[in-house]
């Protein structure tokens, strides 16, 4: 185990300077006002279950009684799920407050614990750049093994707890080489818990340099790419290298027959009592053909249905910090070919639940959806099992925008260089004129 540790610990030992995206307060708290305190499903919000279907939802599945189906939405928020984000938001607000000055600054910054010469931070943003060039199948030297969990590691207690589709210690967290400080906290947080997983280096969209390098990967955006009202115009190299940093690890299960896998981003939070509550969830979730589970997650609508206590059939969610992917999903996504036209992931998996399609939260959802193939079965655990930590939003890579951050379509079509590209290209240029956004 030791000799795994170190190995972690020794390729991040540098970085390279980085672009950190800005994001804004996540959808949920947009909508607290419309959510109260009402916690359960069925034909009005106003119709409160009788005491025998109470019953039957704290103790998993919901039932019809009296002629209401509580398996029916749409479903409101509940309170925890709500004091959660709403917790979220309050630690952040507290972190800016803390961190004003940097905040007022944040540009294209390098990790805190590494040093400032130059020619360390090339290095290591070279080995990023050759890093992507192994996308999109994963190398032994890609993938870092640590061994704090038991052995056989099991969420579920029952005997077909891999049907059911408990992970394992098939837990993969992304991480970019040039955050050793996120991945710190990662090595800190799973030792805390005691879990087993594998940390994979990210794809860095920051290590691309010209569009044609992209292209050659087989990675580009689905046909005429706009964003939404809700997004950014073009599509950032911070969001490619999400998508494909994801992908990859869906190649991983393809090629390794990999049934489930829990995938988690380096912000992760993981709450309390985690393992059990999973292994809960999982065991609720018997009988559900489902195949995307979210562990955590950011509604920008009220859940579709109450599958049980714990469990919606979500509609259009942001996020995707934490969730477990069956092979099913992973391979009709690969083979399908979807690195051909992508878009950002979250946006991507609600589409592909199909959902959104009324274009409440993303005008282009039926253009789009043209493209992403509805493949996906979700479900989301309620109140969530993962949070994103205060302060995150901050030190993202990919969401929303940040001096450094690069469109995708400001990169060169061609050529190459052994130097990070900086931002400011003309269609930055243009989106900061027309909302009169000054660089900092």
């Amino acid at each position: 185990m030791g000799r795994r540790v170190n190995r972690c610990w020794q390729r991040v030992a540098v970085g390279v300077a980085a672009s950190v995206p800005l994001v804004g307060l996540p959808s949920l708290l947009l909508r607290l006002s419309d959510v109260g305190s009402r916690s359960f499903c069925g034909p009005s919000a106003r119709q409160v279950p009788s005491l025998q279907s109470q019953r039957r939802l704290r103790s998993g599945r919901a039932a019809g009684e009296d002629g209401v189906d509580f398996m029916s939405g749409p479903c409101p928020l509940d309170e925890e799920t709500v004091r959660l984000h709403q917790a979220y938001h309050d630690r952040t607000i507290q972190w800016t407050i803390e961190n004003t000055e940097w905040v007022q600054q944040k540009s294209y910054v390098t990790d805190e614990t590494l040093t400032d010469k130059e020619e360390e931070q090339l290095r290591v943003w070279r080995a990023s750049k050759a890093r992507n060039h192994r996308w999109p199948h994963l190398a032994e030297s890609d993938m870092h093994e640590v061994r704090f969990g038991p052995e056989p590691q099991r969420f579920s207690s029952a005997e077909d707890s891999e049907a059911l589709g408990d992970p394992g210690e098939n837990i993969f967290v992304i991480s970019l080489m040039r955050r050793p400080t996120k991945l710190r906290r990662v090595l800190h947080k799973l030792h805390e818990i005691g879990l087993t997983a594998t940390i994979v280096d990210a794809i860095d969209g920051d290590g691309f340099t010209s569009q044609e390098e992209v292209a050659s990967l087989g990675a580009k955006t689905l046909p005429g790419y706009v964003g939404h009202k809700n997004t950014l115009p073009c599509l950032t190299t911070g969001q490619l290298g999400c998508f494909m940093s994801h992908f990859q690890i869906w190649q991983h299960m393809v090629d390794n027959n990999i049934e489930s896998a829990l995938i988690l981003e380096d912000d992760f939070d993981l709450q309390e009592d985690f393992q059990r509550r999973l292994g809960d969830m999982l065991e609720e979730a018997r009988g559900e053909d489902w195949n995307l589970m979210y562990l955590g997650r950011s509604p920008t609508e009220p859940d579709k249905r109450m599958v049980s206590r714990h469990l919606r059939e979500p509609g259009y969610t942001l996020w995707t910090v934490a969730y477990i992917f069956r092979l099913d999903a992973a391979r009709a996504l690969v083979e399908a070919q979807v690195q051909g036209r992508l878009a950002p992931l979250d946006h991507y998996f609600s589409i592909g639940m199909g959902k959104g399609l009324g274009g409440h939260w993303n005008e282009n959802a039926m253009e789009w959806a043209q493209h992403i193939p509805q493949v996906l079965r979700g479900l989301a655990i309620t109140p969530p099992l993962v949070m994103p930590y205060a302060g995150s939003m901050f030190l993202s890579d990919t969401a929303m925008f940040r001096n450094g951050t690069k469109f995708l379509d400001d990169l060169p079509w061609s050529g190459d260089s052994n130097m990070p590209l900086g931002g400011n290209g003309a269609y930055e240029q243009k989106w900061r004129k027309d909302r009169d956004i000054k660089t900092l």
